[in-house]
């Protein structure tokens, strides 16, 4: 039986019964079918044959507590998938725990309860985490964009043991109680829930012999320095993403992204609108009255010089160029 055909089967219709009927009425209502589809008071009819089957499967399940319960939760949550049918039981029918089988759910249910294994039961690559760092630019670079050096600290493969987390010379074995997958099972209200195992600690390898200089980890913590191209035109608080520049992966996964937060610096003379630069003109009450001409040069060389006690970016402010 598949896993659709017994959420789908509905033991209660095949009794006749409703589904908060009590104990005593699904074994009369049985009775009552049992002896109507009987095979020895309908030989040779298959069809008796068949109903007689599904009244017995019902029977077997609602009669049992424990089953029923079981059964009538996996109604509810699963609708119309993700169960196999209880097996084990007299005659083929119904018995026993549950069994699963979520086809397409299985990868669902296998990212909440074994992230990091694989359907064979072996441990599986996994992409290196991200690395966080900031930097501070001046206005002009950030407008022209820059290349700056950063200095990033993190985790890498220990130089001694390169990563196996044993003394040189000596070897790691394969863990006992999880046979090399790095994760175990244990049954949590009928679901089998993977775990990382507790001998190993989910490396699927023992060590006799740690590493001194790791301690068995077969990690150390490294500081590299690397060089990256800041775009122009960045705004302050922006987040940059430079991929593969992260941790590194772990059983050969691929590496983590460098996420660069850039801050940057105001100007003592031009702020930034979006993607236009502005500044702030002091002219007098006749010139905003009337209207005047001003030029460029030499307002810009006035408001520097007057310095940001007329030109701080958070005043209001004119497209530069405007009167």
């Amino acid at each position: 039986m598949s896993a659709r055909d017994y959420v789908e089967k509905d033991y209660y219709k095949a009794l006749g019964v409703p589904k908060e009927a009590s104990q005593p009425d699904i074994k009369k209502a049985y009775r009552k079918l049992a002896r109507k589809y009987h095979p020895d008071a309908n030989k040779g009819d298959p069809k008796s044959e068949e109903k007689f089957k599904e009244i017995s499967e019902a029977y077997d399940v609602l009669s049992d507590e424990t089953k029923r319960q079981e059964y009538d939760e996996a109604r509810t949550l699963f609708g119309a998938g993700g169960f196999r049918a209880p097996r084990g039981g007299p005659n083929g029918q119904p018995g026993g725990g549950f069994s699963f089988d979520l086809g397409d759910l299985g990868d669902l249910f296998g990212n909440i309860f074994g992230a990091g294994r694989s359907r064979g039961g072996t441990a599986t690559a996994m992409r290196g985490t991200d690395v966080e760092a900031e930097v501070t630019l001046s206005f002009d670079d950030a407008a022209h964009g820059v290349t700056v050096p950063l200095q990033l600290s993190g985790v890498t493969t220990c130089p001694t043991c390169r990563g196996s987390g044993a003394k040189p010379g000596t070897q790691t074995r394969v863990c006992p109680r999880c046979e090399g997958t790095g994760m175990e099972s244990r049954n949590v209200g009928g679901f089998a829930l993977a775990d990382p195992c507790r001998q190993c600690r989910g490396r699927g390898l023992l060590i006799d012999d740690p590493c001194e200089t790791c301690g068995g980890s077969g990690q150390a913590i490294s500081t590299r320095a690397i060089r990256t191209r800041i775009p122009s035109g960045v705004a302050d608080g922006q987040r940059i993403r430079i991929a593969g520049k992260g941790q590194p992966g772990i059983r050969g996964g691929p590496p983590g992204d460098l996420i660069v937060t850039v801050h940057v610096q105001s100007h003592a003379v031009f702020g930034r609108r979006g993607d236009n630069l502005t500044i702030t003109l002091p002219v007098t009450f006749p010139e905003a009255a009337l209207g005047a001409t001003v030029p460029f040069e030499s307002t810009v060389n006035s408001v520097a010089q007057a310095g940001q006690r007329t030109c701080a970016p958070a005043a209001p402010s004119r497209d530069a160029g405007s009167r």
